[in-house]
């Protein structure tokens, strides 16, 4: 199923918008990303990924207006998922953002971590079936 189908029409993707559901994906692990890229490229997003999350950021700081969803893993070398999305809510703060990570995570870290007014529009354990993480970037995007 295509995604744009399931967005509403100022969402999608479209010649006059082309970048509304762009998806920026960060993760240190190459492999997850290039899965993650390939699954959901399947289901006709579109995806800029980066295993770095300071390149990942410098990118969104030069176009914040292109994407429309933040995807990162928490536990990164030089910047954990946290410091990111702090960083790219500060641009941008209407961006949707999802935490992916392997460790369990409560609401108490996340408090602890975000800035005041921050909040997550999802949290993601890893590991997640590919269909249940489109389905979960669909529902985020509506």
């Amino acid at each position: 199923m295509q995604l744009n189908s399931l967005l509403p029409d100022h969402t999608k993707n479209t010649s006059s918008n082309r970048n509304q559901c762009r998806l920026l994906i960060v993760d240190d692990e190459k492999d997850l990303l290039f899965v993650y890229q390939k699954a959901l490229k399947l289901a006709g997003m579109e995806i800029s990924t980066f295993d770095n999350p300071d390149m990942a950021y410098k990118e969104f700081k030069e176009n914040p207006e292109m994407y429309s969803l933040l995807l990162t893993d928490m536990r990164m070398p030089n910047m954990n998922g946290y410091e990111l999305i702090n960083k790219v809510k500060a641009i941008r703060p209407e961006i949707k953002t999802i935490l992916i990570s392997a460790y369990d995570i409560t609401q108490d870290e996340i408090t602890r971590n975000l800035n005041p007014n921050i909040k997550l529009d999802g949290l993601i354990c890893k590991p997640i079936a590919l269909e249940r993480l489109r389905e979960i970037i669909i529902d985020v995007l509506k």
